[in-house]
């Protein structure tokens, strides 16, 4: 990564004016000597959002770029930009390849992405050669799952000698902006099978699968989730052998809304003549329209990780992290991750070369300390004994 020694790191945040990435913009003007280039299809709304941005932070400098990660020539685009590090924001990332990694790795530019989707975070290390030829860093999954998430079971696991379980519950706010493409890959998942662990075997569901109360804390309250695909289903296993129950949940809120997802998911397994065009893209847009409109829910979110296992005084003990996004503040959380794995990146702290998941890459004090300036809390249970 021969940039890294210039005076200003350039960085560019592909999807830079969405819901995630103009946030990972704001959270990185304060770093030192960083030229930050808002990106995407749209050059007007990039446009306006840096100048925004320079308005609120006038000691950073922004830039606002037209870039289509789609074009023929966006390797050629991206390798006359000049960059230190791409953060890629451009989802749903189910439906993509990894050509905008391949195009970093050929311009020797250091690249994060904020996936979550299972195989797309866990099977970048199909670049893992490449990137170390190219003596530069790949790493995907830089959001809630699983840098968030793995930091927290890393911190929960310290105080157990062994770990049994282990359940991750996303409940976000219902008065928030939510983008289109974070609709999407959510609704075109529904339905789909993949494989969680439980009781030590492998057990097959699908995503919307098995309809459940979970209660986050105060004031999230309880909320309702249902199972989802996520990269961490498949890396903590590898990281933690003796695991035998692995589960992750996820849901919309007000409670009509969850249960309709459920219904979607249901009729996502039903197969349909080839005749008739997949209907999850069109369910997505109005899902997007509803849940903006949707009455009544809550500006609370929150996001849990639970173990049990076994401890020196305890045989089957308990403990819980929580996190809470309050007054709309919780998007905040899933931008947090990348914006400290990439000061790690632009610090030069971080020195392995190739590709790889975000699993345990940043440590939970570094992402908490990005969400410092808003009303997010979170909470830490110490092991006590299983109910």
């Amino acid at each position: 990564m021969p940039h890294l020694n210039s005076l200003y790191k350039r960085v560019l945040i592909l999807g830079g004016y969405g819901t995630f990435g103009a946030r990972i913009a704001e959270l990185l003007a304060s770093e030192h000597n960083v030229q930050l280039i808002i990106a995407g299809r749209d050059r007007v709304k990039a446009e306006i959002l840096a100048n925004q941005l320079q308005i609120r932070f006038p000691s950073a400098r922004f830039e606002g770029l037209r870039l289509d990660h789609e074009a023929v020539n966006f390797t050629a685009q991206l390798a006359a930009l000049n960059l230190d590090l791409l953060i890629h924001c451009a989802g749903p990332f189910q439906a993509q390849g990894y050509h905008v990694a391949e195009a970093c790795i050929a311009s020797h530019t250091a690249y994060i992405d904020i996936a979550d989707a299972g195989d797309f975070v866990c099977n970048i290390e199909t670049l893992d050669h490449a990137a170390r030829e190219a003596d530069t860093v790949v790493i995907s999954g830089a959001s809630s799952l699983p840098a968030l998430s793995s930091a927290a079971i890393q911190r929960l696991a310290e105080h157990f000698d062994s770990v049994n379980s282990i359940e991750i519950d996303i409940t976000p706010a219902h008065r928030i902006s939510r983008g289109l493409a974070t609709v999407r890959s959510g609704f075109e998942a529904l339905g789909k099978p993949f494989v969680i662990t439980r009781e030590g075997q492998p057990y097959a569901t699908f995503a919307g699968d098995e309809l459940r109360r979970v209660n986050v804390g105060h004031p999230v309250g309880n909320r309702w989730v249902c199972n989802f695909d996520v990269a961490d289903l498949h890396l903590a296993p590898a990281a933690i052998p003796q695991v035998r129950n692995l589960r992750f949940g996820t849901g919309v809120q007000p409670r009509p809304l969850q249960i309709g997802l459920a219904i979607c998911a249901q009729l996502a397994r039903i197969k349909l003549p080839d005749a008739i065009p997949p209907l999850l893209t069109h369910l997505a847009k109005a899902g997007h329209w509803l849940a903006a409109r949707w009455p009544g829910g809550s500006p609370h979110g929150g996001m849990q990780v639970k173990i049990t296992g076994a401890t020196r005084e305890l045989a089957h003990a308990e403990s819980s992290w929580h996190i809470l996004g309050l007054n709309g503040d919780g998007p905040w959380i899933p931008a947090a991750p990348a914006a400290a794995m990439a000061r790690k990146i632009l610090r030069n702290e971080y020195a392995s070369r190739g590709a790889r998941p975000c699993w345990q890459l940043v440590e939970l004090e570094q992402i908490l300390e990005e969400l410092t300036p808003f009303a997010v809390v979170s909470r830490f249970d110490m092991p006590q004994s299983a109910r």
